[in-house]
């Protein structure tokens, strides 16, 4: 079973969570990005929602091969619902 650790609901099951796409990893414009775009088989940067949780937008780093996850970050200017008038902002 792979965990994911979102920043506001801590360790969760990642049937939670849905995947929206994997980011490039070659810097450049839009020809670079598509065209001389290379996969490494061992780390992949991707946005992941937690969908059946807090709906935050999550960066995942994670090893396509093995399925391990290696890094979650929440995506700036993204917060659930509520959040922001809980911390006293907007």
């Amino acid at each position: 079973m792979s965990l994911f650790t979102c920043p506001f609901c801590g360790s969760r099951n990642i049937e939670e969570f849905a995947f929206h796409k994997t980011l490039p990893n070659v810097p450049g414009g839009a020809f670079e990005t598509t065209f001389l775009r290379r996969d490494a088989p061992e780390s992949s940067d991707e946005h992941w929602q937690h969908r059946y949780g807090c709906r935050a937008w999550l960066r995942v780093r994670r090893n396509p091969s093995s399925g391990d996850v290696l890094d979650v970050e929440l995506l700036t200017g993204t917060s659930p619902p509520g959040v922001a008038a809980l911390r006293g902002g907007p």
